[in-house]
């Protein structure tokens, strides 16, 4: 598998800036070349056999399409900002790789194209870079949530379907007859917030899982990172291409990205706490409060909801 510090290195290693291309890989079913344009300006180039729709271009990033001698086209990606090389290498990487079960055809490009939209919008959105100390730990307890779904019986496909914290969704798992929201907390913590009035107003009984998340010295017995703990849920995949592209196009949606400094911050497990929400759970929810009140969030004392709690 291609990785962005191997893909830095073929590019680094290439003798001649001047305009030349070669395949990253023969084995690829789509023909994917790397080189430079002018001097220093690294280029991912696609050849394909269909003549691709016009791709938007970005502040750093320019786009072209072109025909060649041959009767192919060639859609070109050219780094145009040097300081943000890490993020279009690792962008490269990732159209590359998560392209391997696609075909040099309309519907390969297709895929493609789709891709580098969702890089687009993340870009436009400012969320290419580190996430932030909160949205680490709410990320690593979604994905301890995964692991722990599939562990207990749920098939991967069906395990990253319902994860829907990446969408947007009122809650962060939702399957066909229930759902679970899921909360990373500091050990010490005392209260638990719901950030609305719709996290858990859901005719069907669901669960409140809380995981309680903090930070720790590298490589302490049972630490991990966000990259451990994304290359473990990869590794449960790799037998299930589907699965797998969908699990990384949701950390994508997340604006999460293999960059190394996320090796900077560990992390470990110290407890989980599992809550049956039903009718008689106390919350707040759009029919218990004023019409006029549009929205809300509030706290849980962890403590007064122990009759809630579902013992292991």
């Amino acid at each position: 598998m291609l990785s962005n510090e191997l893909l830095r290195d073929k590019w680094n290693r290439l003798s001649h800036h001047n305009s030349g291309y070669v395949r990253i890989d023969g084995t690829h079913p789509l023909e994917w070349h790397i080189g430079y344009e002018n001097i220093n300006q690294k280029s991912l180039l696609l050849v394909c056999n269909n003549e691709p729709d016009i791709f938007p271009s970005s502040k750093s990033i320019l786009s072209s399409i072109g025909q060649r001698g041959d009767g192919k086209w060639a859609l070109a990606f050219r780094l145009i900002r040097n300081e943000n090389e890490e993020v279009f290498i690792w962008l490269c990487c990732d159209l590359i790789e998560s392209s391997r079960n696609q075909t040099n055809s309309k519907s390969g490009i297709q895929y493609v194209m789709k891709r580098y939209k969702q890089w687009s919008r993340l870009m436009e959105q400012q969320k290419i870079g580190l996430l932030s100390e909160s949205e680490r730990k709410g990320l690593l307890g979604e994905m301890i949530h995964l692991q722990i779904c599939m562990s207990e019986g749920v098939s991967v496909q069906a395990a990253v379907e319902s994860w829907m914290g990446p969408e947007d969704a009122d809650q962060d798992f939702i399957f066909p007859t229930t759902w679970h929201e899921v909360k990373a907390l500091g050990i010490g913590s005392k209260t638990v917030s719901i950030s609305s009035l719709e996290q858990l107003n859901v005719a069907l009984p669901g669960a409140l899982v809380l995981y309680f998340v903090d930070k720790t010295a590298p490589n302490e017995s049972n630490s991990f990172t966000l990259l451990s703990k994304a290359a473990e849920i990869r590794e449960a995949l790799q037998h299930d291409q589907s699965a797998l592209d969908l699990f990384n196009e949701k950390l994508l949606r997340r604006g999460f990205i293999d960059l190394q400094e996320y090796e900077d911050y560990w992390y470990r497990l110290s407890g989980t706490h599992r809550y049956h929400v039903d009718s008689t759970f106390p919350k707040l929810i759009s029919g218990s409060v004023p019409s006029q009140i549009a929205s809300a969030s509030y706290e849980l004392s962890i403590n007064a909801i122990e009759g809630w709690r579902v013992k292991n």
